[in-house]
């Protein structure tokens, strides 16, 4: 009787709306320390070291000379070779940090470990919409909400995408794609209300935000898959007007469509590039039912031994019991989407949980000829089952309503924070060590050729050209015909005046010779460069010869293909041979059409004389400018010049 009397209080309800402003404004605090923290565990590893792909994405940043316009800057945003469309507003975020190459890595990092804490704060906006979806009290909500980002702020799992320059790529798309989440459930759950304001909410998330993500990275596509898991099971018991029926068929189900159609006609292209791997497309999925599986492990129970940017060394899976735990990893995965289509009515947060970890893997972890491993994949993934453990927590900590229960789920977030952080900041110091963070990798992947490869090329820089050597050595009886390898283990000896470990000839003569890892080019070029500064005893020129011939057989994806012909016409200069200098980059120009080869061409036959050929090979380097990629820089200022001088030379008549 009094509890009623209280409630009917006039005071009662600015009494209940003060507590919730504290409670809000403590809640608010709590982020705001959160944000701190996170920033203060990753501070150590900022000043690590640019890593594997970093360098191939942001090396163009001094190509001709830096950024100085508009022009280099297009060419820059609008040149890169990464994904179809080439993820230019990722491009674009990088000329906050740098302009010219090489760049100081502190910024890069720092701009990266920013995203990293607006995402998180994003994950726990969208997560506290969400719980109030679920007719969660707000002040359970709020909290909630909290434990969401920080267990995703501070898992350890996301040091590789934070301190991984390059992989802003994943976090910008992360941020765009819950950025338009944010929109699309702010605007769904005023349908029923305001009809107009939700789908213009809902548009606003697809445009321009998911555009955003998709121009960040192509994963942003999935946003699509997202939103349609939501809708069917969080959302499942929400009102659909006719209206929002109509726009979800054509906003979100039609644009799937379209996908996977497209998918599907181009599945002999997507496809073509296995080619270059070492497994199958049936190996491949094989193999990914196990990585996903060990993705979600390492979520659930993070060890910071096993996190790595190197897992080139994973085990492929040659059937389902090739290894055994392949079919024990593809029963659980089939498991969890059976669960989740039988309990997606009844049980909704445990089927979004699912349906958005595997979901957000679709692509990555699907039937493209990808890598098979890295740890930035999971960055969107991971808070789906980070967002049910939650959610589950909170509903048995309700249902048990006892003062203990409440303390000791206070001690558990507490715990969790502790744990998450210090397992975080020492994931974070070791990124900052460039040559701990090396031998670490190396000493965990015996096997990985990025990891022991990387090692070596430290221990030369700091003098230790015997153990580098001795390393790479090792490593080729786990990789014996992987014709890079060979090269690079030659390149060594050469390169640390030790004798050759075999002939050259022998190199060539490999029936068995495969190409799947490092970079084929990059070793031809130091083979070359040593070969034209007389750095070693080299064989004879019928020998060289040969070796590039057989190299030239070895399967290449188009760009690394036209670059070897570019090298072998640079052994043919060398050895002041015209024409055949001529012939392989013509070769190179019809691989890849791109007019510095035949102004290389010019530029050969007018050092000899051959004034009218090089007009001639001018003219295709101007036919090759004119159909250019789009905001690729011209070439046609350098091309004319060159006509000038070369007509002059001519003389008149």
């Amino acid at each position: 009787m009094t509890r009623n009397m209280n409630n009917s209080y006039p005071g009662a309800a600015v009494i209940k709306s003060t507590d919730e402003k504290s409670g809000r404004l403590t809640l608010l605090i709590a982020l705001a320390l959160l944000s701190l923290l996170t920033l203060l565990v990753y501070l150590p590893g900022i000043k690590g070291p640019f890593l594997l792909d970093d360098l191939v994405n942001l090396q163009q940043l001094g190509d001709g000379g830096g950024i100085t316009d508009l022009r280099t800057a297009l060419g820059f945003v609008f040149g890169n070779l990464s994904g179809p469309a080439g993820r230019p507003v990722s491009m674009l975020s990088f000329l906050l940090n740098a302009r010219n190459w090489p760049a100081e890595v502190v910024s890069f990092k720092m701009t990266n470990l920013l995203i990293h804490v607006v995402n998180g704060l994003l994950i726990a906006w969208l997560s506290l919409l969400l719980f109030r979806v679920l007719k969660v009290s707000e002040s359970r909500a709020g909290w909630s909400a909290f434990a969401v980002a920080a267990c995703w702020l501070l898992h350890p799992l996301n040091v590789s995408t934070t301190l991984y320059v390059v992989q802003r790529m994943t976090q910008l798309m992360t941020l765009f794609s819950l950025a338009a989440l944010i929109f699309f459930v702010k605007g769904r759950c005023v349908l029923e209300s305001q009809p107009v304001r939700a789908i213009l909410l809902m548009c606003i998330g697809l445009f321009p935000f998911g555009l955003l993500a998709v121009l960040s990275k192509e994963n942003g596509a999935l946003l699509l898959l997202a939103i349609a898991v939501l809708e069917f099971t969080l959302f499942n018991n929400l009102a659909r007007n006719r209206i929002y029926q109509a726009w979800f068929a054509l906003a979100i189900v039609l644009p799937l469509a379209v996908i996977a159609v497209y998918l599907l006609v181009n599945f002999s292209a997507l496809t073509a590039s296995y080619q270059f791997r070492e497994f199958s497309l049936n190996e491949r999925l094989l193999t990914q039912s196990r990585v996903v599986a060990d993705y979600l492990f390492n979520i659930l129970v993070p060890q910071i031994g096993g996190f790595s940017l190197q897992h080139d060394d994973v085990v492929i899976s040659k059937g389902l019991l090739q290894p055994i735990t392949t079919l024990a990893s593809l029963l659980l995965l089939i498991g969890m989407v059976a669960a989740a289509f039988v309990f997606r009515v009844r049980q909704p947060v445990m089927a979004f949980s699912i349906f958005w970890y595997l979901g957000w893997h679709l692509l990555e972890s699907g039937f493209l000829p990808l890598e098979l491993y890295f740890e930035h994949r999971n960055y969107l993934p991971m808070i789906g089952p980070l967002f049910a453990i939650v959610y589950y927590a909170g509903l048995w900590l309700e249902r048990s309503g006892t003062a203990n229960s409440k303390r000791a789920a206070r001690i558990a977030v507490g715990l969790a924070i502790i744990v998450l952080s210090l397992l975080t900041v020492q994931l974070s110091t070791l990124w900052g060590n460039n040559l701990a963070l090396a031998a670490h990798w190396a000493e965990r992947h015996p096997t990985s050729f990025r990891a022991q490869t990387e090692y070596a090329y430290l221990q030369i820089a700091t003098g230790a050209d015997e153990s580098a050597y001795r390393n790479i050595s090792a490593l080729q009886q786990y990789y014996p015909d992987e014709v890079a390898l060979q090269l690079q283990r030659w390149n060594f000896a050469c390169n640390s005046g030790m004798p050759a470990p075999y002939p050259l000839s022998s190199v060539a003569a490999d029936e068995g010779q495969v190409y799947y890892r490092a970079d084929l080019t990059a070793e031809v070029k130091t083979l070359l460069e040593n070969l034209f500064n007389n750095r070693c005893e080299y064989p004879p020129r019928a020998v060289i010869e040969n070796l590039m011939s057989r190299l030239a057989e070895v399967p290449m994806r188009r760009y690394e293909n036209s670059v070897f012909h570019l090298l072998f016409s640079d052994l043919y200069v060398h050895y002041r041979e015209l024409n055949p200098a001529l012939v392989q980059l013509r070769q190179a120009f019809d691989i890849r059409p791109d007019p510095a080869y035949p102004i290389r061409q010019a530029i050969l036959a007018a050092s000899a004389g051959n004034y009218e050929d090089s007009l001639i090979f001018l003219q295709r380097a101007r036919e090759a400018d004119e159909n250019r990629a789009l905001f690729t820089p011209s070439r046609l200022e350098e091309i004319e010049e060159m006509e000038q001088d070369i007509r002059t030379r001519l003389g008149p008549g």
